[in-house]
């Protein structure tokens, strides 16, 4: 297998491409406010997709010229309502004005990790934390609002955003407890439902939510369903393809009884692009991280990007859509972030566990005789500073055997040593000190 290694120059180059045609699809909405919406030829937008959008730059650690009218964009849209079941939530561009857990979820969770819900522009925070426990449902679990189905995809997403509003909200542990309990019995992995065949997608995103839940995930259950769940994940994972055909699309129908007493009913669809996320959930991973594998899927991400800036639909075509580059941006972000790598560093693995990472003149070293030249350097310096140690220990030997072939006495060779021993003892203590000295 080609070891690919990982270059933060070249991560920089692909998130400096997507970042360009986000800049050239951003759209005015209503007022002084303004973002994206999913297509990114659309005019209008919306809120999931100017939260991902806004989030591609700041997660980056790049400015954006119009953060502050996505922030008053994202506080316009977010429902004021008396009926604590509605208040604090997003609804999207297609839920007749009911907010969302999908909508909810996400832009909470992207502008608390972003640093922006302390800003004046910014959304209410805690009115958003107080939906999602509102609408959690009474098995601990989330649908797209209160009643709905609880699904595997939307509880992880909704344990993620108040992990990252507050690691002591109660409602996090009853989430963690339904996605435990909502593993396929057979792979201990998630799928799209609780207790369906295991994908690659669910079992990646699940891994996320659970590690980045904290303290709430931190019992004895809760680590060995982690180990389990990366133990399936590693074991199925293909990092040389972009998507998971195992689910690709995520479709289920919505009801809800207005007050008239009317039913309304839509539609809601979640891309999911499987190897972001594995990529995410793997430098995630505690313990052992498997550096082959994430090395692999950034090259997948490097040659699978478009010229433009995104990267294949979950249909295989250039769907000009804010999914196809928001996953993969958060993935690389996630790589420099959770990784020792640096802009102007490589990454190599050298096994599956273990990597060497190189920056500056290091770089024109190959990665397995840079290895065997601080192993050298660290021979060297061993026996730097343990000469004397070894000189008397090759004349005990050398002793040993002259007094076998009966060439000395044990009495002569021992009083000879006297002297080596004594300066040996000198030096041990004086290099002792130093040490604590220093």
């Amino acid at each position: 297998m080609i070891v690919h290694g990982i270059d933060g120059r070249t991560i920089d180059a692909l998130v400096a491409q997507s970042l360009d045609l986000l800049r050239r699809t951003y759209r005015s909405g209503e007022g002084d406010g303004g973002g994206w919406y999913h297509r990114l030829d659309a005019p209008t937008p919306g809120p999931s997709a100017t939260a991902a959008g806004l989030s591609s730059f700041l997660i980056h650690g790049r400015s954006f010229e119009h953060e502050q009218e996505c922030l008053r964009f994202l506080r316009s849209r977010q429902v004021q309502s008396e009926d604590p079941l509605l208040d604090g939530g997003w609804a999207v561009n297609t839920s007749a004005g009911q907010p969302v857990t999908e909508a909810t979820a996400l832009v909470a969770r992207l502008l608390a990790c972003c640093g922006t819900l302390l800003s004046a522009a910014g959304p209410d925070a805690r009115r958003a934390m107080t939906w999602l426990t509102n609408n959690q449902n009474d098995d601990g679990g989330w649908g797209a609002f209160r009643g709905q189905e609880s699904r595997v995809w939307v509880t992880a997403m909704a344990v993620r955003a108040l992990s990252e509003l507050d690691q002591r909200a109660p409602a996090i542990a009853g989430g963690v407890r339904w996605l435990v309990g909502a593993r396929d019995p057979s792979s201990h992995a998630w799928g799209e439902r609780p207790r369906h065949p295991a994908t690659v997608t669910h079992t990646s995103y699940v891994l996320a939510a659970l590690i980045d839940a904290g303290p709430a995930s931190a019992d004895r259950v809760s680590s060995d369903v982690i180990t389990e769940g990366f133990v399936w994940l590693t074991s199925h994972l293909d990092p040389a393809r972009v998507h998971d055909d195992h689910a690709r699309l995520e479709s289920y129908n919505v009801t809800r009884v207005s007050a008239g007493g009317s039913v309304v009913m839509w539609e809601n669809t979640i891309w999911h692009h499987g190897l972001p996320f594995a990529l995410s959930a793997l430098v995630r991973q505690p313990g052992t991280v498997r550096f082959d594998l994430i090395a692999a899927s950034v090259h997948t991400l490097g040659e699978s990007q478009l010229e433009d800036g995104r990267w294949p639909g979950v249909d295989s075509s250039a769907t000009f859509s804010v999914w196809t580059i928001w996953p993969f941006l958060e993935a690389l972000a996630d790589v420099k972030a959770r990784l020792p790598l640096r802009s102007g560093q490589v990454l190599t693995p050298l096994s599956p566990q273990a990597a060497v990472v190189q920056g500056g003149r290091d770089l024109e070293i190959a990665p397995q005789r840079l290895l065997s030249v601080v192993r050298w350097r660290a021979r060297r310096t061993w026996a730097t500073r343990h000469w004397a140690m070894m000189a008397i220990g090759l004349l005990l030997a050398c002793g040993t055997a002259l007094v076998a072939t009966g060439v000395f006495k044990a009495e002569e060779v021992g009083f000879g040593l006297v002297v080596p021993i004594i300066l040996l003892g000198i030096q041990v203590a004086v290099t002792g000190r130093e040490s604590v000295k220093q």
